[in-house]
């Protein structure tokens, strides 16, 4: 089997004394594209919070590409990108701006963020404020930034309704 890009081992959370997360476990082979799917308050959002760092568990162990979330936080998000639900960026700034920002805190120097740009269709070249952005070119500057650093992993969790009736789905 292929070393594991993500590993958990019994990881719970818990959100005013009630377990939210309860005793996840799952292994996702390195390489491979793996979906997590649920009803909506099933905790795929709270999950690939804890496995960016953005929450912490209060039991269990999960590791990211070898890396403990919790001791090691810093050095996994440095090899992840991520996109959780609905990008945020700097709404009064272009999307240029946006990438540059997130590339400096992260304190990954040297990249082309044109070329970022130009990868998703978004003009590098545009000043426009992201306040101004459709939809559709918010979600592709989240994919800009979430690959701006070459990530060893991309995460992205996004929310479809689904319908009884699969002949509804497009």
């Amino acid at each position: 089997m292929k070393e594991a890009a993500v590993q958990t081992h019994n990881l719970i959370k818990t959100f005013s004394g009630e377990e939210v997360i309860k005793a996840c476990n799952m292994t996702v082979p390195r390489g491979s594209i793996y979906g997590l799917l649920g009803i909506n308050g099933a905790g795929k959002t709270t999950v690939f919070k804890m496995l960016s760092g953005l929450l912490m568990p209060i039991g269990g162990t999960a590791e990211v590409l070898g890396m403990d979330i919790v001791s090691q936080r810093r050095k996994v998000l440095k090899n992840i990108g991520t996109i959780i639900e609905t990008p945020i960026f700097y709404d009064h700034l272009p999307a240029k701006e946006n990438v540059e920002i997130h590339l400096s805190y992260m304190g990954i120097e040297n990249v082309d963020v044109k070329s970022v740009l130009e990868a998703v269709d978004l003009q590098p070249t545009n000043r426009h404020p992201v306040s101004k952005y459709s939809l559709g070119m918010r979600q592709r500057l989240g994919i800009a930034r979430a690959l701006s650093h070459k990530p060893q992993l991309l995460t992205q969790l996004s929310h479809q309704f689904l319908t009884d009736n699969p002949s509804e789905i497009g």
